[in-house]
């Protein structure tokens, strides 16, 4: 091997090592964080915590819980541990997680060692780890991939090592448990029986028979001890996702091209030599240029949730330069290397390779998809780049070894192209102080608070569940959850926390935004992964009872005059009832007239927080809030500008004039129009 090829190749090793600790670093510094690291794991986590205290997770819909559309081998799990290790918890799922993954990277060490060297061993585990953040940074979340992802390859690997029936059954009962964790395992079962067939058709019959006899036994009996539940949520409710075949047939190739090629047309490489049909080989080719092609045309693309964490996303055109590397370098020793006499990979590897590709596709093509769906991709590619890179090389080196190392530049290149910021994926320290004052705050609320985006947090409050946001949008195609307005209705909760992607139907006639929380910086308490929500506003029952704001001064208007308030004849009659005033809190606001400009204006107070809460809005935004202090102006905020006046809860920074005295001002400027001010607090 040259001295150049040999130095890409260590490189590469190297880099790999590098990601191996850079993984290791985020998982364990991240694993007590208190919150959602990724929007799903506080689910996820109660799914558990339902089966530690008996109940079943597979019931009707109701406020209490609604199922993700998983199999419980996950939640099973953490609920077993539970009886040793404590309740079912955050830090439990994600203890599971790093430990599957560190399993998967044992298990793909071993396996490609034994194949080829400890080189190739340390590039498979080197790649699957670097390949951390593109799969949406899901190998230790509280989520049950990891664990999915570790029971696969471990059943993969008793299928091609083992000869005796023993490893034929074992394999086939850990392929059961994977349907169990989740059901995207199915799809690599048929590939295992076919590569049976060819070697003892024998043990296929007796693994297509095992896996699939027990498999439907369990379905059959966890169906039956739900009343059916089971297979409404694991079967019906996946069909009524949408399935994008444009995905499939092009969009998921294109992103895989783009987020990490070598995965693709290093494969393509060898797999020209391996299965000898050019026709094949140039189809594969011809569609993959299409789709380089067509993200070559379309670089005005809106910002993506895949291409988001590339380093080099920027400026756009870049993301063109590692495909077309990697390609250059592929094609020149394509055009070298006619021939290869040498293969010794089998071809179970490829396989393999073909299924986790179809299995990504299929997670990929299916809505409110995420980068996780390309894990089953990366485990299969770990293993087989390695073994054709060893093929690659070895034949090479009998021609022309400057070829060779064209390939390991290659292999350089998308090592490079895969770096992130390790921490971008961790909580800064002061998010934990956050997280911290977050719960103090909800500690101080009175009664039940229904945290829809975080259920184990409302969880820990109350010692109570309820169901997660995905449960709400899942279970439409049933009617919806059916008891969630009527508990909204009779105030069961006495407050809602909601993120910014929550959508809680009949949240609005109910509840009104009390506090909307303010963090240290935009990224404070938001999720590192997935959809990047976090705590935003909490809601309380409609409160009808006049609160003042200081001695003589109405804050919330419920007195119907608004006192210590003064409108000059331009405003209009202020206070009024405003049944349909989206936003409001209780029965009165104050509300400018559609006709004419004018003034609403309080009496002075003096300011004994760091500042002030309120909610305001407008029809055409043409209108402002402003605090005055000694006849100058300490702050201005505009109206937001809703089609129906909706109002928004705004705070007002006003800590530097703690102490002072001020008074507001609610201008209307815009004669056609109208400004909504209510319910005024201190924060």
């Amino acid at each position: 091997m040259a001295t150049f090829s040999k130095w890409c190749l260590r490189f590469s090793a190297f880099f790999g090592c590098l990601y191996i600790l850079s993984f290791a670093y985020i998982a364990f510094s991240r694993l007590g964080f208190p919150l959602e690291i990724e929007w799903m794991e506080g689910g996820m986590v109660s799914h558990a915590v339902q089966l530690a205290n008996g109940h079943s997770i597979y019931t009707a819909p109701t406020s209490r819980f609604v199922p993700f559309f998983y199999t419980p081998g996950y939640p099973a799990v953490l609920a077993g541990l539970s009886w040793f290790i404590g309740e079912p918890s955050l830090y439990l799922g994600r203890l599971v997680s790093i430990i599957a993954t560190l399993w998967t990277m044992g298990v793909l060490f071993w396996l490609i060692r034994r194949e080829s060297s400890t080189i190739y061993g340390l590039l498979s585990i080197g790649l699957y780890a670097a390949l951390f953040r593109t799969n949406g940074a899901f190998y230790d979340l509280a989520r049950p991939d990891a664990l999915y992802i570790a029971l696969v390859l471990s059943g993969c690997t008793l299928i091609y090592i083992g000869r005796s029936w023993r490893y034929t059954a074992g394999a086939a009962l850990i392929f059961v448990a994977a349907f169990l964790t989740k059901q995207t395992s199915s799809v690599f079962v048929p590939p295992l029986i076919l590569y049976l067939i060819w070697r003892d058709w024998r043990q296929a019959i007796l693994f297509g028979c095992l896996t699939f006899g027990a498999s439907s036994l369990a379905v059959w009996w966890i169906n039956r001890a739900t009343d059916g539940w089971f297979w409404t949520y694991i079967f019906e409710g996946h069909q009524g996702h949408l399935f994008y075949w444009k995905n499939i047939l092009l969009e998921y190739w294109r992103d895989v091209l783009f987020l990490a090629p070598l995965l693709l047309i290093l494969p393509l490489l060898w797999f020209g030599y391996r299965v000898p049909i050019i026709g094949l080989t140039l189809l594969l080719a011809a569609h993959w240029t299409y789709a380089f092609m067509f993200r070559a045309q379309t670089l005005d693309y809106v910002p993506h949730m895949y291409y988001r964490e590339l380093w080099y996303e920027s400026p756009r055109w870049a993301i063109l330069i590692p495909p077309a590397v990697i390609a250059v370098c592929c094609f020149a020793y394509r055009m070298r290397t006619r021939v290869l006499t040498d293969i010794k990979t089998p071809g179970f590897f490829l396989l393999m390779f073909i299924a986790g590709a179809g299995a990504s596709a299929l997670n990929h093509s299916t809505q409110w998809a995420y980068s996780n769906c390309f894990m089953p991709l990366t485990l299969f590619a770990s293993c087989l780049i390695p073994l054709a890179l060893r093929d690659l090389t070895d034949a090479g080196e009998s021609r022309d070894a400057r070829f060779t190392g064209a390939l390991h530049f290659a292999l350089a290149c998308q090592m490079v192209a895969l770096i992130y910021n390790p921490l971008a994926q961790m909580p800064a320290a002061h998010e934990y102080e956050e997280a911290k004052r977050l719960k103090q705050t909800l500690n101080a609320i009175d009664g039940r608070v229904f945290v829809p985006g975080h259920p184990m947090l409302a969880y820990q409050l109350n010692r109570e569940m309820h169901l997660h946001q995905m449960g709400i949008t899942d279970v439409k195609f049933m009617g919806g959850v059916t008891d969630l307005r009527t508990r909204l209705a009779n105030g069961y909760w006495n407050a809602v926390l909601t993120s910014d992607r929550t959508q809680v139907p009949g949240l609005n006639a109910h509840y009104y935004v009390a506090q909307k929380l303010t963090y240290e910086s935009i990224n404070s308490l938001r999720a590192k992964t997935g959809f990047l929500v976090r705590p935003e506003s909490i809601w309380y029952r409609h409160d009808y009872a006049s609160r003042s704001l200081a001695t003589g001064l109405n804050g919330n208007f419920e007195d119907k005059n608004g006192q210590g308030w003064q409108a000059d004849e331009g405003f209009g009659h202020p206070f009024v009832v405003a049944h349909r005033q989206p936003g409001k809190q209780g029965r009165f606001l104050a509300r400018s007239s559609h006709k004419g400009t004018g003034t609403l204006r309080s009496g002075a107070f003096k300011l004994t927080s760091r500042g002030l809460s309120v909610l305001l809005g407008s029809t055409r935004g043409a209108g402002q809030l402003r605090v005055i202090h000694k006849g100058k102006v300490i702050l201005s905020r505009g109206a937001p500008r809703t089609k129906n006046g909706s109002l928004q809860r705004i705070n007002l920074e006003l800590r530097q004039w703690s102490g002072k005295r001020v008074h507001l001002e609610l201008m209307d400027s815009d004669a056609n129009g109208r400004i909504y001010l209510d319910d005024v607090r201190r924060i």
